[in-house]
């Protein structure tokens, strides 16, 4: 249980099938909620599945996506989207976030890529959070990342992150350590 505890970040758990039968026969007791990364978990079937189940009919879970590449300049896997609709529901869940960058171009790309901050940008991927908010019937979350380069870079990170936001009417996720990171990788007072 030890290893399950070290998982703990806040008031949530970060659910990990390799933890799954220790957490379902014994939940921790200070969990506020469970966060799954929803791609993870959408097409798991069997025991997993059963295990999965047990679990969001007697806890809080949270969604906080890797994969939908919200800035991506590829189509928008509105399929993806609408499945993950369907796993929310079907388990109850009723929060998700996602990351303000793309792992696709022509392919995954296994890493979360930074946006460039352009005006351009803001207006591509706040059109696309809109969308997948229409599609969800539901507010989301754009969570900020860490980044090593900002090519093209026509505004601050904050004012880009801000201007998304705004235009794209969504919630924020603020990732502390990643600003914190940022401001030492890119010489600015967090």
């Amino acid at each position: 249980m030890d290893s399950v505890r070290n998982l703990v970040h806040g008031a949530g758990l970060g659910l990990r099938r390799s933890f799954l039968s220790e957490i379902v026969e014994q939940p921790p007791s200070d969990v506020g909620f469970y966060e799954v990364a929803p791609e993870n978990w959408m097409t798991i079937g069997g025991k997993f599945g059963k295990q999965f189940r047990a679990m969001t009919e007697r806890f809080a879970f949270v969604c906080h996506g890797l994969s939908l590449s919200i800035g991506s300049s590829d189509a928008l896997d509105e399929q993806f989207v609408r499945d993950l609709k369907l796993f929310m529901r079907e388990h109850g869940i009723r929060f998700y976030s996602e990351h303000l960058s793309y792992c696709s171009h022509g392919g995954h790309l296994y890493d979360l890529m930074p946006m460039p901050f352009t005006q351009d940008a803001v207006k591509h991927v706040a059109g696309r959070i809109r969308r997948v908010q229409d599609i969800l019937e539901q507010r989301i979350a754009i969570e900020n990342i860490s980044y090593y380069a900002a090519p093209g870079q026509e505004m601050r990170e904050i004012d880009f992150f801000n201007a998304v936001v705004s235009e794209a009417d969504c919630d924020v996720l603020i990732d502390i350590n990643n600003i914190y990171v940022n401001s030492v990788n890119h010489g600015y007072d967090a």
